[in-house]
């Protein structure tokens, strides 16, 4: 029943994904020569005790049901990303940075296979100074900007984080809570 359940889940998904928004700028006539585009979305996570359970100091792990998650995101075409606070002297450009945050993970990765950086691409944005850390919407900002014109999401395990990054734009999903899904249900970011 579990995999009729996921296979019922990423059919929607999937489904969603090639279905035309029905918004009222989708059924306005369009320009001569333009076409409608439909709405598209990027899901930005936190890491540590987002994705990676860090709770045992020098062994890093998945948070239970993190993987899926991301696979499930991947499967029905949404780009995801990192918004990530690490010490801004850990590089001088979002690139170094971004090597020495995997480099940090890899050194204290604890499960069987790697983590799999590929699915970020070069969505991984850290703070350039101490005053863009999170929860200053520095970060918030940046990810939404480098998503536009699609939507942005933000997933995060601090209620504090949530509100600022509500408050710049993205729509936010608190992890981990009781009575309702671990991770922002998929159906949710494929709205239109």
């Amino acid at each position: 029943m579990h995999r009729l359940t996921r296979l019922v889940v990423v059919l929607f998904a999937a489904t969603a994904l090639l279905a035309p928004a029905t918004t009222a700028s989708a059924a306005a006539p369009q320009a001569a020569g333009t076409q409608h585009r439909p709405s598209c979305s990027v899901v930005w996570f936190d890491l540590g005790n987002t994705l990676v359970d860090t709770s045992v100091p020098g062994r890093m792990t998945w948070m239970p049901g993190a993987l899926r998650h991301l696979w499930l995101l991947r499967s029905v075409g949404v780009p995801v990303g990192l918004i990530t606070n690490v010490p801004p002297e850990w590089g001088a450009t979002d690139a170094e940075r971004a090597a020495a945050t995997k480099a940090y993970v890899n050194s204290s990765w604890a499960e069987s296979q790697p983590f799999p950086w590929e699915l970020f691409g070069d969505r991984i944005l850290t703070p350039r100074t101490k005053a863009e850390s999170k929860p200053a919407p520095a970060l918030f900002e940046r990810g939404r900007d480098a998503a536009a014109p699609c939507r942005s999401f933000y997933e995060g395990e601090t209620p504090g984080e949530i509100t600022v990054a509500e408050q710049t734009g993205l729509t936010g999903y608190l992890i981990g809570q009781p009575n309702r899904p671990a991770y922002l249900p998929v159906w949710r970011v494929l709205l239109p």
